[in-house]
């Protein structure tokens, strides 16, 4: 358990209690289906800002995980490849998001190959934002404040994060993201320089972490490194981008909101790798996900404690909240008025989404209490996913503007999808060596690319 004094407790409580409010404030703005999912397409600058870096800096526990392991290698993965990423999105797809006047990415994919393609897409969206992630690293904050087991820290922080984004639909969400992204701020930005004060500076670093810590490969194979750059491609076709565009007041606030967005994605990243090498310094033998409260513990004072300990609060629950939006859309919108009940009330829409959060919820805890052991293997294979399914035929639709035939998508994202399977379970439950030493993400984009050239030129009936 991290101490925490009669200060920290109360800074932490008055946290909580804001966001529920803004939660109750923000459910009496919600009166139609554009409201309550894009907030009227109305997002300002600082607004679309706020809510972007928040929504999409959720996993501080994984980074915590693998910059205490590797150092400098979290910057370069989970840092640089994303911000070519997030800059290629702002330049070339914020506009067109905005301007299509979409609500969700089966909505693309339904304008570029039709519906079978949404259905497709619509399973793989919902899969690709339920906030498993995210729920464990809450899981993990809840048994570090508390001292409660991991499986009940899950439990509440799921419960909670569901609370107020029931309430207030996409306006809650944002606004609670205002919130926390000006907690994570000043939480993040503060440890630096208490370790700083307390432990020393670079000279203390280098001679108590490995060498290996300040290499931006981490003695780490490049096949391995190289699967991040593609993970982080992911961006291009990441539902929360999507949404946010959508939602932007003008196609060139999502333009410049990201590319702002990124230079505090920077701040963030170099503090939270430097948090990670200072606790390895400090700490040679703890669990990875609980290094950054090790550290609080070490070096912050009452008060500083609780500030932080709530900016890492606000940076997972600004993730979990979002992701729950978007995969309760996906539900109502994508699944219920498309598909079951297309005559469906705006009422009834507002009311799928809210049924959607909660199942959301429900299934992100039960699996979170069922794969807890790593943060990072999660990423790593979601982020797979996404990328073999998805990527190929989507950035074809924005970007290649001669006639498409809708079976090329189709078999694009279903190539990909058995590949990446195959290769998965031929690695996990058969051991087929080719397979062991193949990241499936490989052979699968490629399957995928393959599959889409083949059929577009080929295959003459659209499906």
């Amino acid at each position: 358990m991290i101490t925490l004094s009669i200060l920290d407790i109360t800074i932490i409580i008055i946290y909580v209690g804001a966001i529920l409010a803004i939660g109750m404030v923000t459910s009496k703005t919600s009166k139609n289906v554009e409201s309550f999912l894009l907030d009227g397409r109305r997002l300002t600058l600082p607004l679309f800002i706020g809510t972007l870096v928040s929504t999409y800096y959720g996993g501080i526990i994984g980074v915590s995980e693998i910059s205490y392991t590797h150092g400098m290698y979290n910057w370069f993965t989970q840092g640089f490849f994303w911000y070519l990423s997030y800059i290629v999105f702002a330049l070339f797809l914020a506009v067109r998001l905005r301007e299509s006047n979409q609500y969700t990415l089966p909505d693309q994919l339904d304008r570029f190959y039709g519906k079978t393609a949404r259905k497709i897409g619509l399973v793989l969206n919902f899969l690709n934002v339920l906030p498993l992630a995210y729920v464990i690293s809450l899981g993990v904050m809840f048994q570090v404040l508390f001292g409660i087991p991991l499986t009940w820290g899950i439990i509440l922080g799921g419960v909670l994060s569901m609370s107020y984004t029931l309430l207030g639909g996409f306006a809650a969400d944002v606004y609670t993201d205002l919130l926390q992204f000006i907690l994570m701020c000043v939480g993040v930005a503060l440890m630096i320089p208490f370790a700083y004060i307390k432990l020393g500076g670079w000279d203390y670093l280098v001679t108590h972490a490995p060498a290996s810590h300040f290499t931006l490969t981490g003695n780490q194979p490049w096949t391995e490194i190289l699967i991040w750059g593609f993970i982080a491609m992911t961006t291009l076709v990441d539902p929360n981008f999507y949404q946010r565009c959508y939602a932007a007041k003008t196609p060139q606030i999502a333009k410049r909101g990201i590319l702002l967005s990124v230079l505090f994605w920077m701040m963030f990243d170099i503090c939270t790798t430097f948090a990670g090498i200072y606790a390895r310094a400090a700490f040679s033998n703890i669990d990875p996900k609980q290094a950054y409260f090790h550290l609080a513990n070490l070096v912050l004072p009452s008060g500083i404690k609780g500030i932080y300990v709530t900016g890492m609060l606000a940076t997972i629950m600004s993730t979990i909240d979002s992701y729950f939006f978007v995969a309760a859309t996906t539900i109502s919108r994508d699944l219920y008025q498309r598909i079951l009940s297309p005559n469906a009330s705006e009422r009834q829409i507002v009311w799928a989404t809210k049924f959607g959060i909660f199942f959301t919820g429900i299934l992100s805890i039960c699996l979170g209490l069922w794969f807890n052991k790593s943060i990072k293997v999660i990423w790593k294979l979601f982020g797979s996913l996404m990328a073999s399914t998805l990527l190929v035929p989507l950035m074809i639709g924005f970007w290649y503007p001669g006639p498409k035939k809708q079976s090329a998508g189709v078999a694009s994202m279903c190539a990909g999808l058995l590949v990446a399977a195959f290769f998965y379970c031929g690695n996990k439950l058969f051991h087929i060596p080719w397979c062991t030493f193949t990241p499936p993400l490989y052979p699968a984009m490629g399957a995928s690319l393959l599959a889409f050239v083949v059929t577009n030129t080929f295959w003459r009936k659209s499906i």
